[in-house]
């Protein structure tokens, strides 16, 4: 395996600026197979999980083009299976998500049990609990799940508890729904709000009537869209315990202070220094 040797006992200093969010990425990428139009994309990290997706969904057709200057493009006009292998969705959690989407495309649709980081339990029968409630017939047989619906209705759908991609899942679904989809005790991540952004750009109809409700009428078709990818929060959040706990001093821009109130309490009861620079710079440094 790859090995990582780390010298300590630097501090960190200077400037930087924040990637895009890879947990948004991840899912644009996702949202293309939703509309034959092209999709361009820009401040898209180029790490291994969002290139990755797009490696899963290539053998689907779907197009995806990443450009040096972290933009992308995505194109499902030539979709041409309704199946994702096991050896590339064993890889990524993003593979269940492709549930909604296909169904909608072709009907059907063939998906592993997803991969992805093992970051305690991640249980998806929230997913397939709500895209049965939409109509779609799901079976799981030596690793797969099958799952069809001629259409995909919409629903009055409470989530038993909270879950990130399980919300998303179900609003990929319901975007192309017949019908109005309402989900109840949904997540209310920036990044699922980001998400929402470009889906309202491609034509769908989606709202939050409260912090914790999503409201989607569904649409006969999406179309192509250009959307910008907004900042990493997590990665703003390294930089700035990295500098913190070296006894450096960092600016970080992009750090959209408002996704960051919680993370910024924290530090200021433990004594460690940030302010603002400018409406989107934050500096961060040991306190004193």
């Amino acid at each position: 395996m790859d090995k990582l040797k780390i010298s300590g006992g630097n501090k960190l200093t200077g400037e930087i600026k924040v990637s895009g969010a890879k947990n948004v990425a991840m899912k644009v990428i996702l949202a293309g197979l939703l509309t034959d139009k092209p999709i361009f994309v820009k401040n898209v990290p180029l790490i291994s999980s969002v290139v990755g997706t797009a490696e899963m969904l290539k053998p689907l057709g779907l197009k995806t083009t990443f450009g040096s200057d972290h933009t992308m493009t995505i194109n499902g006009e030539n979709l041409k299976t309704h199946e994702i292998s096991l050896e590339l969705g064993q890889l990524y959690r993003t593979a269940t998500m492709v549930l909604g989407p296909l169904l909608s495309r072709f009907g059907k649709a063939i998906v592993p049990n997803p991969g992805g980081c093992r970051i305690g339990k991640r249980p998806i029968n929230r997913h397939i609990d709500g895209l049965k409630a939409m109509g779609a017939k799901i079976t799981y047989k030596d690793g797969f799940f099958y799952a069809q619906a001629d259409k995909l209705k919409g629903t009055h759908f409470k989530f038993a508890s909270n879950t990130h991609t399980g919300t998303e899942t179900l609003i990929l679904a319901a975007v192309l729904a017949e019908g109005e989809t309402v989900l109840e005790n949904a997540a209310a991540e920036p990044e699922i709000d980001n998400l929402i952004e470009i889906l309202i750009l491609m034509g769908a109809k989606i709202r939050r009537t409260n912090s914790r409700t999503i409201v989607i009428q569904g649409v006969m078709k999406l179309t192509g869209c250009e959307f910008s990818i907004m900042p990493d929060r997590n990665e703003v959040i390294t930089f700035a315990i990295g500098a913190i706990a070296t006894g450096g001093d960092i600016i970080v821009e992009d750090t959209q202070r408002q996704y960051l109130t919680s993370f910024l309490e924290c530090l200021t009861k433990a004594h460690a220094g940030w302010e603002p620079i400018s409406d989107n710079k934050t500096r961060f440094f040991a306190g004193r």
